[in-house]
């Protein structure tokens, strides 16, 4: 293995997909991860607001509405393929403690252990939303961090980490800029189109229908200069690229 190259994340085993909302995952990555998950690899998902901002029907109070959610959220998690999903709760929008946010991932990273992490880029230009850049700072340190024994997360956790140590592949941004992977979705983007149709909580069906023309454009774009006829972009980078390694950008 070359340490500066970046990982191929076909061989992933085992997968953790952090999302800052409910379909985000699944916007952005759900026909690459739909992918490793026939070829092989178990898929978790964790979600870190409760997503609440974004319900369109005002007439639902907040137990109803987190409760559809997750059951939108489930639903599609059956078409990708997801195992199991985790929620930490944390307000949509709102104010959370991004370092309660980082324990709170290390913690999943240990419990789950992972080979390789997906989330979304805090690092593309113009980003406005406090959550995808909270979230993916969050994970992308927590990935780098999380086999520090001192820092503290969980107990029980803690201490089977302790016991039996495991090490990341990489990590993979989707919604980037700096992509250096174009990975091929032919074979499974109509499972991806199909799960984000579940999130019917927050699009009405005109939304649905151009956010879903939007992705087909811009699979169909990605794709344009391979032999394949869909894909999604990444930037797929080692944990030791996420700190002190200037040429990670070019990576």
């Amino acid at each position: 293995m070359n340490p500066f190259e970046k990982p191929e994340i076909s061989k992933a085993k085992r997968i953790l997909a952090v999302q800052p909302h409910y379909d985000d995952n699944d916007i952005a990555a759900g026909g690459t991860l739909a992918c490793l998950v026939e070829s092989g690899a178990d898929l978790f998902y964790l979600t870190v607001t409760n997503d609440l901002v974004g319900v369109l029907d005002l007439s639902l109070n907040d137990d109803e509405a987190e409760k559809q959610l997750r059951e939108e959220q489930r639903q599609a998690g059956e078409i990708i393929g997801v195992k199991d999903h985790f929620w930490l709760g944390y307000s949509d929008a709102g104010r959370y403690d991004y370092f309660d946010l980082r324990k709170k991932i290390m913690q999943h990273i240990r419990m789950i252990r992972p080979d390789l992490i997906f989330t979304c880029d805090p690092w593309m230009p113009y980003e406005a939303h406090n959550d995808h850049i909270q979230t993916g700072r969050a994970t992308a340190e927590a990935a780098i961090l999380f086999g520090m024994p001192r820092i503290a997360t969980m107990s029980e956790v803690d201490e089977e980490f302790s016991e039996s140590p495991f090490e990341i592949t990489g990590v993979a941004f989707y919604a980037t800029s700096n992509p250096n992977t174009i990975f091929d979705i032919s074979e499974t983007r109509l499972k991806k189109h199909s799960a984000i149709e579940k999130y019917e909580t927050q699009f009405s069906a005109d939304d649905m229908q151009m956010l879903l023309m939007f992705l087909n454009h811009k699979e169909e774009k990605y794709a344009q200069n391979d032999s394949f006829s869909h894909a999604e972009p990444l930037k797929v980078l080692r944990s030791i690229h996420l700190h002190g390694y200037p040429d990670a950008v070019h990576t």
